[in-house]
């Protein structure tokens, strides 16, 4: 059985298996990134014309009516919200079929050829991701209802938190039987996933997600240090373009760290799996 070691050793190896697949995952997140990024700012855009026809008005929000709100800039940036979200489906299913691969042991990665494929598993590792947060976000609701329970609203942050966290070490393995079964019932087959986490051992299993997670970090921190001297050189040589400058780091991270790292932990988790059913 693979140590702990090797399994993330291997993760951070496999993503330079295919350059060239790699750099198409990144040219999604790219593409996500710009948009979410048009997004943000087409948010800021509307809601700078909102607060100037409040200012003119003397009306307040809730009395503005529809015709003098700028719809037109709210479709677009509704129609921009929705192009995102579907981007991040195929990204989910590059995703999925990572996890596939790695459970497989196949050393490749993944092509795009099936594209309506990529974005049905992607629906699917969506669905099931948000399910398992449920349980986190209804409690970090009522919090939000409580907030003024000085002595009640630290408890449901807490009870919230560790519902989080238990979530969160269920998912992975429920997305792993998912994977590995093609079929979206096995991600709430308890039985079977808890039955997969013991096979590997509680410990080995809470110790490489962490592990795993550690990594991650270290890389995502050592890379947004490099991105920041990046971004200090690019302002010193091009003036007064802060946009131009946020987009080409975007890029940048987008197209070669953010796939990489995305790469590596679904890899990872498939060794998981891949382990805990020896």
């Amino acid at each position: 059985m693979a140590s702990i070691t090797d399994c993330v050793v291997e993760g951070l190896k496999y993503p330079f298996n295919d350059i060239k697949k790699l750099l198409g995952l990144g040219i999604l997140f790219v593409i996500f990134d710009l948009i979410s990024m048009s997004f943000t700012l087409k948010t800021v855009d509307v809601t700078r014309m909102i607060v100037d026809t409040l200012e003119k008005t003397n009306a307040t929000a809730s009395t503005l009516s529809y015709s003098q709100l700028p719809n037109g800039d709210i479709y677009l940036a509704i129609a921009i919200l929705i192009v995102g979200f579907l981007v991040s489906l195929f990204i989910m299913g590059y995703q999925y079929k990572v996890i596939s691969f790695s459970i497989n042991r196949k050393d490749d990665l993944p092509g795009f050829g099936d594209i309506v494929g990529m974005f049905i598993k992607g629906v699917k590792y969506f669905l099931v991701s948000i399910v398992y947060a449920i349980p986190s976000m209804i409690v970090a609701f009522l919090a939000i209802l409580v907030t003024n329970n000085s002595s009640l609203w630290p408890v449901i942050m807490i009870i919230s938190v560790l519902l989080m966290v238990i979530s969160y070490f269920l998912l992975i393995m429920a997305l792993n039987n998912m994977v590995a079964h093609d079929s979206i019932k096995k991600a709430f087959d308890f039985n079977e996933i808890i039955g997969n986490i013991s096979n590997l051992g509680w410990g080995k299993y809470i110790g490489t997600v962490i592990f795993t997670v550690i990594v991650f970090m270290i890389i995502n921190i050592a890379i947004g240090i490099v991105m920041s001297f990046l971004t200090v050189i690019f302002a010193a040589t091009v003036n007064n373009q802060a946009i131009v400058i946020s987009i080409v780091i975007s890029i940048i991270e987008a197209l070669f760290v953010t796939s990489y790292c995305s790469v590596f932990f679904n890899r990872v988790c498939g060794s998981i799996y891949r382990e805990s059913i020896k």
